[in-house]
């Protein structure tokens, strides 16, 4: 069990690499939208991506409504995120 931890352990510090990556490439987005007077908030782009996530959810046989709503409640913050940045 000790060495399943840990192998669970690594995979969450890899997941949380990944989600760094995709707060950076937010700010860019940011500094994109501000500067091309696109709102932060697109419906039809948070619909796009939840979408996605849910497609890719039930791709690799996990549940599409939780990884939906997971993914909405990023996209959330990542909204959040290019509005503190001024977008």
């Amino acid at each position: 069990m000790a060495d399943l931890r840990t192998q669970i352990d690594a995979l969450d510090a890899e997941i949380f690499a990944r989600f760094a990556e995709r707060m950076r490439y937010i700010h860019r987005a940011a500094e994109l939208k501000r500067g091309a007077g696109i709102p932060a908030n697109v419906p039809e782009r948070v619909d796009e991506v939840v979408g996605n996530a849910e497609a890719q959810a039930a791709a690799h046989g996990l549940d599409p409504a939780l990884y939906g709503a997971f993914w909405r409640r990023l996209v959330d913050a990542a909204i959040a995120e290019e509005e503190r940045l001024g977008v």
